[in-house]
């Protein structure tokens, strides 16, 4: 189908690519270079307004969208075959407002973009006379949008103490399947807003700008990263499993990956990497029953900033490769010693150097303190959370890399509670409105027929109508 866009160009204050211009290609392109969808025009969208425009051209010509903004979604949901893309990553606005500890962010905007200006740039002193800065619970990629971050939940290092993502939502600015602005928050539009934050993506409309509250965030944290020989992992993961069940501490917030380090040719070996926020001087207590451990590679905890954290732990993120997502959150009791010998078997057979299995969603602390009917975020009961990623080059190496994923997540099955994580979607779970919603997905059915009665937001695992 070649629409004619001839009405659209001359309203249209972006970019706007068909297959034959020669930015296609790269316009296209995903964090997960195994998608191979072609869309017919990709809207690289300068504000909300490029954004109504889109969405009333794809509508009158019966194309179907997808929604993009860093390119990240694991099943390539924010492409479309033959229809529309409306791409917000270009709209990287930030406005800060220290006074009322916000900022409104364009949906484009990395944490990076915003960190910058709310931590980086800006310095005020607390009661307890320490320097600090503004921030939201962010992630470390640097090529991760803050929107798709936070509609889904969002976790980052900082959550543990702060709370999700779409906890510090305020409000956000939505264009509905009709072309109109909506403004969502808690005195207009609730359902929407309860929706958005934690089942918002691609299901009810382009969130375009997205305010946050935020948490005063000290200049100095203990942060860095440790690691060991990968025939020490199973001793690393019982100590990691044990500085969190059965605590609500929420200071020390650390994450955990089995890989290979450096990618791709590098030792199989465990790194725990993370933070503790609070006064350095204490941090050392904290991280003694995981720096007691073994033999360590390397050990670089020390005083640093937050925003230095985040731009250490990001960079090391690889782009561009092929990849397959899939893990879970665990049983309240599955994270068990059985649990661990069978995660280091079956990355130890991991075809492919960049593959990894990763602890990259820490619960408990703030985030299971928000009551769960508050959001539509479902998993705030959930402590632990496993990614086995599967990342290779080139095609010959496909069938293998798929093979050991889907293996890996068989031998996890019976420890794993059933949900999983809507940002690291599953192409291949059999009842995904269960595991990536549970029992909010009834009341999300609702919001859809009101705000999407058409089901003009659409893909593979969006909200259905009821």
């Amino acid at each position: 189908m070649h629409p004619d866009l001839s009405g659209l160009r001359e309203r249209f204050r972006g970019a706007i690519v068909t297959p034959t211009d020669p930015r296609y290609e790269a316009a296209r392109v995903l964090f997960n270079t195994r998608i191979r969808t072609r869309p017919a025009v990709l809207c690289l969208c300068s504000g909300t307004e490029d954004v109504v425009e889109a969405v009333r051209f794809a509508r009158d010509a019966g194309l179907p969208v997808a929604v993009r903004s860093g390119g990240h979604h694991a099943c390539g949901f924010s492409l479309v075959d033959r229809g529309l893309v409306i791409d917000v990553g270009g709209m990287r606005s930030v406005a800060f407002d220290p006074a009322a500890a916000t900022v409104t962010a364009g949906a484009g905007c990395g944490w990076r973009d915003i960190d910058q200006v709310t931590y980086v740039d800006y310095t005020a002193t607390g009661e307890d006379g320490l320097a600090y800065g503004y921030a939201a619970p962010g992630g470390d990629c640097p090529t991760v949008r803050n929107a798709g971050y936070s509609l889904g939940g969002g976790y980052g290092l900082l959550s543990r103490t702060f709370g999700l993502g779409c906890d510090h939502l305020v409000e956000a600015e939505v264009v509905d399947a009709e072309g109109r602005v909506l403004r969502a928050a808690e005195d207009e539009h609730p359902d929407l807003f309860w929706a958005l934050r934690g089942a918002g993506g691609g299901s009810f409309g382009v969130v375009t700008k997205l305010k946050y509250r935020l948490d005063a965030v000290p200049k100095t944290v203990v942060g860095g990263v440790v690691a060991w020989p990968v025939d020490q992992a199973e001793a690393v993961l019982r100590a990691y499993r044990d500085l969190y069940v059965g605590r609500d501490e929420d200071g020390l917030s650390l994450y955990l990956v089995l890989t290979t380090d450096p990618y791709p040719d590098g030792e199989k070996v465990v790194m725990v990497y993370g933070l503790y926020v609070g006064p350095p001087s204490d941090a050392g207590p904290h991280l003694a029953p995981l720096r007691g451990l073994g033999t360590r590679l390397y050990d670089t905890f020390s005083p640093t900033t937050y925003f230095d954290l985040q731009r250490s732990l990001g960079d090391e993120v690889p782009y561009g490769l092929q990849s397959k997502w899939r893990g879970g959150y665990f049983r309240e009791d599955g994270f068990s010693d059985e649990a661990i010998a069978c995660i280091v078997e079956k990355f130890r057979q991991a075809p492919s150097g960049y593959s990894m299995a990763r602890f990259d969603l820490l619960g408990g602390g703030a985030i299971a303190r928000v009551p769960l009917e508050a959001t539509a975020f479902a998993h705030r009961r959930s402590l632990f959370y496993i990614s086995i990623i599967s990342l290779w080059e080139s095609y010959p190496e496909t069938e293998a890399n798929l093979a050991w994923v889907d293996d890996f997540k068989a031998a996890l099955a019976p420890y794993l509670s059933g949900e999983v994580y809507q940002n690291y979607a599953d192409e291949d779970l059999d009842d995904w409105p269960a595991a990536y919603h549970g029992a909010n997905y009834p009341r999300l059915q609702q919001v859809k027929r009101q705000y999407d009665p058409d089901d003009f937001f659409h893909h593979r695992q969006s909200i259905r109508l009821p």
